[in-house]
């Protein structure tokens, strides 16, 4: 038995705290500079093998030869084909920095045995780009290149479904891309990225999700890149009748191919255009309310609330979530709010308007909840983590010291007046 795994037999054992932490923190450290570990790796992508999981994008690494075997031949039987990539502690930190580009947000140690799960985060600081241009971040968005690499990988396997790929157009929609253009000065006019497919013979327009995979495909006549989003594609393509499509990623192994009519469906069920889409039921619990926090962090939406809360004196605090219902297929962003107790509801009404209107465009497609903390349910919601945004100088009232009251009697002392 692997040192890590010692360990997690260990954690899954106790339920003392303390003793957890310290457990957890050992085998955060072993993953991080044992000589060797093994990652699930899928040949038919190219790529790490990845799992959506709880709306997570979830990789898996082993601490021990047989651990990944024993992980292999499960997944055989299920006829899904992976091999091990062995890593060693010098790589550790590529590894998870390409678990990060890939969308990851999860790994699972040692899943046929006893496993850990741990966010990537608590393995790698993520990346923070904000402070540069969007053509010079090395990663636009990881979300959409792991849900693409899903995608591709359940493609290759016979296990897509129409959840799976509406889910990936809502994300191409909503999108950043890197694409290689040409040209673009006063007596030359941009030429961009085109990939002629050797298969069919069709060229392409190519847009990239990253700076990484714009160097794998090597468009060496093409010397610098922009930034185009999905009305950009429409643009160029409405512009170049030669061309079938676009492909992302192209040289990467797990490449996707949308042709005019794919992007003009992707195009009206992420803007909403069509009701009709036809999709496999979700396996999900009838009837039941899941809330959870986003699986990334929505920044520039998260901005935008802050800008409309700090030019009001209405709300003290904010939390948001990500809530589903029933049989919906997509997750709503759910904004809660404390309000400062001196808000009308017409008040508060205006206002959650006006933040709609302000955050829409960031929200990836998602509709947007709102609830008030001070409602039992807006409170349990929340959960027991600090808000995202307080107000600014906000000084917070302690609570009143608890004072030991005397038994009444009738109705056992449950009412109180």
């Amino acid at each position: 038995m692997s040192a890590i795994q010692e360990l997690i037999v260990q954690l899954n054992k106790t339920k003392e705290t303390t003793e957890r932490k310290s457990l957890t923190d050992q085998i955060l450290q072993l993953v991080k500079t044992q000589d060797l570990i093994w990652a699930a790796f899928c040949p038919a992508t190219k790529h790490y093998f990845l799992a959506k999981d709880e709306n997570q994008i979830t990789a898996y690494l082993f601490s021990d030869q047989d651990y990944y075997q024993a992980f292999i031949d499960e997944m055989r039987k299920k006829h899904m084909i992976l091999k091990e990539i062995e890593n060693k502690a010098e790589h550790r930190t590529f590894l998870f920095a390409e678990l990060y580009r890939c969308g990851v947000t999860r790994v699972v140690i040692d899943n046929e045995q006893e496993p850990v799960s741990i966010p990537l985060a608590r393995l790698i600081p993520v990346p923070d780009y904000t402070s540069l241009p969007l053509v010079q971040r090395p990663v636009l968005n990881p979300t959409v290149t792991g849900k693409i690499l899903c995608l591709m990988q359940d493609v290759r396997f016979n296990r897509a479904d129409g959840n799976s790929e509406l889910d990936v157009f809502q994300e191409i929609y909503h999108s950043a891309f890197f694409l290689p253009i040409h040209g673009q000065t006063e007596t030359e006019p941009e030429k961009p990225g085109i990939y002629h497919s050797p298969d069919d013979n069709k060229d392409l327009l190519m847009i990239f999700t990253d700076l990484y995979s714009l160097k794998q495909a090597n468009p060496q006549e093409y010397e610098k890149a922009r930034i185009v989003r999905f009305g950009d594609f429409e643009k160029i393509l409405e512009e170049n009748k030669d061309l079938f499509g676009l492909i992302i990623n192209p040289g990467s192994g797990a490449a996707m191919l949308l042709d005019r009519q794919l992007l003009d469906i992707a195009g009206k069920y992420a803007s909403g255009a069509i009701d009709n889409v036809p999709v496999t039921t979700l396996n999900q619990d009838s009837g039941k309310i899941i809330v959870t926090k986003p699986e990334i962090w929505p920044q520039d939406l998260a901005d935008q609330i802050a800008v409309v809360l700090e030019q009001k004196d209405l709300v003290n605090a904010v939390y948001l979530r990500t809530i589903r219902r029933d049989e919906e297929i997509r997750r709503h962003f759910l904004i809660v709010l404390d309000w400062n107790g001196k808000s009308t509801e017409e008040e508060k009404k205006a206002l959650e308007i006006e933040l709609s209107q302000a955050v829409m465009p960031y929200a990836r497609g998602l509709n947007l909840e709102y609830i008030d903390y001070q409602n039992p349910l807006g409170k349990e919601w929340a959960g027991s983590g600090e808000p995202f945004w307080k107000r600014p100088g906000l000084v917070e009232t302690p609570p009143p010291a608890e004072k030991k009251e005397e038994k009444k009697k009738g109705l056992f002392g449950f009412f109180k007046k």
